[in-house]
This record gives structure tokens, sequence and C-alpha cells, in this order.
């Protein structure tokens, strides 16, 4: 795993607990219910180590995924396991007979659950390097960890956040994973770097 300092985590914590409140406010009209979304856990390992992470809770699973580019590149994931992932649906758009597959309108669903939790976090990381991230169009993609993060980048470094959603029936866990180059992780630490000296 890779180390941080403690005032580099603080700040990628309060940071993204900004965005993952909005993301609740949001979730919530969506919803007609109230979500609470937890204080996110926020850690840099490898993609060998998340995908080790994640395999453990299920081997299948649904992502969304959202390329962006700005100040750093990379891709943004919203990670659920399968199970939980059409308890979301579910809260959605209502039942789900057991075994069917995803169909437009569940894709949809996800989809939306995406983009207001990953803009949010985007947004976030947008006003903290005072630049813009440019987005392609999110997609929803489904399989075991390897397919959903990708298998040509192993040497990539991740940066996982774990969110835990919280309905008033039922809590549903997620992650939101950032996929990274190497120089791209590089450029966010020196982005979080020069946002400590300003308000230091």
């Amino acid at each position: 795993m890779l180390k941080l300092t403690s005032l580099q985590t603080d700040l990628l914590c309060e940071l993204f607990n900004i965005g993952i409140g909005r993301a609740a406010a949001a979730m919530s009209e969506m919803l007609q219910d109230e979500v609470l979304l937890s204080v996110p856990e926020v850690h840099f390992i490898t993609v060998s180590e998340v995908t080790d992470h994640l395999g453990k809770r299920s081997r299948s699973m649904y992502c969304i995924r959202q390329p962006f580019n700005g100040t750093f590149s990379g891709n943004a994931l919203l990670i659920f396991p399968e199970d939980k992932s059409l308890e979301m649906v579910k809260v959605l758009i209502g039942d789900i007979p057991p075994g069917t597959e995803l169909l437009q309108v569940q894709r949809d669903a996800l989809l939306e659950v995406g983009n207001v939790v990953l803009n949010a976090c985007l947004a976030s990381l947008s006003e903290m390097t005072n630049t813009p991230f440019e987005c392609s169009l999110p997609t929803v993609d489904s399989g075991d960890t390897r397919r959903v993060l990708g298998t040509r980048v192993q040497n990539h470094v991740v940066l996982l956040i774990h969110i835990r959603f919280a309905l008033k029936t039922q809590n549903i866990e997620g992650f939101v994973v950032f996929v990274m180059n190497s120089t791209s992780y590089e450029d966010m630490l020196n982005a979080v770097n020069r946002f400590i000296a300003k308000i230091g």
C-alpha cells in the first residue's frame, strides 16, 4: 500500500466527504428517501491490491465507469457487489425478478446513481485543483474485479474510497475507485500539496 502523510489523508477524506454529502442530498431527492453516506475511507493502493480487496466481497460486480481528463486523468468507477447493485436498482425502479439480466432501464438506473456520486467526487477534486475536468459518457460494465477494473492497468495506481450507503430499509456497500497511471498519481499528490500550502 502506498503511504500518504496524515495531512494528505485528512485533506482527501474531508474533500471527498464534502462531495459525498452532496451526493447523499441528490440521491435522497432522487429516491424520495433519506440517504446517509458514511464518512469515506481513502486509500492509495495498487490495482492488484484492490482486485484482491473487492474480490473478497463478491465474485461478480457492477461498475459505472466515468473517464475524466484535467490536471490529472484516469477513470472514476462506482463499484457495487452484484447483489448490492441489484438492491440499489430495486430501490430505484421496484422489484426485480430473480435471475433477471439488467435491462436497459436497470442500466439507466445505475448510470443515474453513478452520475450523481462520481460527479460529486470529481467536482470536489475540481474545486481543490481550481481546474475543470472533461468527462466522457459513463458506461456500465459487469463481471469479476479484473474485468471491471481492466486487465491492462495492472501497473496503475488506485485511489480507493470505501462508502456505505444507508437507507431506511437497508445498507448498501459501494466503492468509488479512481484508476490513474503513475504520472497522474504524482500530479494528484502535487495538487494536494499545493492546496495544503495554500490553506496553510
